[in-house]
């Protein structure tokens, strides 16, 4: 129990100093000072400032994926009405996150440092499963293409939509935007929500989801 305790401390503390100070600045000496342990306490758990950002950074994005998991799963709810509330809730993920800011804003998917390889997959995994979900909603629309071009649209939705909010990240996260632009983007959101449904009516072979339940 106190070594779980113990490395529960030094990630509380890695967290808040990698948020204010970036990777770079951050020292395995300075973890160990704010956490009241020797720097050799740290060895016994992490070996290296490098592994500690990596297990946080893989801790962020789990919880991230199992929140957006719960939404995108509930079959309550029109699958439009879960993806206008996923890419809201995505957001609001990424601007409470700690670690895996900082890895945005330092470049960490799009740099080949070794270092980060680790935080590469875990963001790589991620994306991967997302455009996974995107899919599954263009899948979900009512049509008459054969299989095969249902496909290809689905994979285009799914690529557009990521590089939208791979570019929306940037402007919020890196540039510090997101407060600014909050309200805009929800407006978005509701604008790709919407033509998506009047895509879906236009294919409509039969269904009686009313409107309402975009809102």
């Amino acid at each position: 129990m106190n070594k779980v305790k113990t490395s529960e401390v030094i990630q509380k503390v890695a967290v808040d100093l990698f948020r204010r100070f970036g990777f770079e600045k951050t020292s395995m000496e300075e973890i160990a000072r704010k956490a009241h342990k020797a720097k050799r306490s740290l060895y016994n758990h992490f070996n290296s400032k490098e592994e500690i950002f990596s297990e946080l950074v893989r801790q962020e994005m789990d919880v991230m994926r199992e929140r957006l998991d719960a939404v995108v799963s509930d079959g309550k709810q029109f699958v439009l009405t879960r993806l206008r509330q996923y890419l809201l809730l995505r957001m609001e993920l990424l601007a409470e996150a700690g670690t895996l800011l900082v890895a945005i804003r330092g470049g960490m998917l799009d740099t080949s440092d070794y270092r980060f390889g680790e935080v590469k997959q875990s963001m790589d995994g991620f994306a991967q499963w997302e455009h996974e979900v995107f899919q599954r909603v263009w899948h979900a629309k009512p049509t008459l293409d054969t299989p095969e071009v249902v496909e290809q649209q689905a994979t285009a939705f799914a690529d557009m939509l990521q590089v939208v909010l791979n570019g929306l990240s940037h402007s919020f996260f890196v540039e510090n935007k997101y407060e600014q632009y909050r309200s805009s983007y929800e407006m978005l959101v509701n604008l790709i929500v919407n033509s998506v449904f009047e895509s879906f009516q236009h294919q409509t072979l039969h269904t009686d989801e009313p409107n309402a339940l975009l809102q």
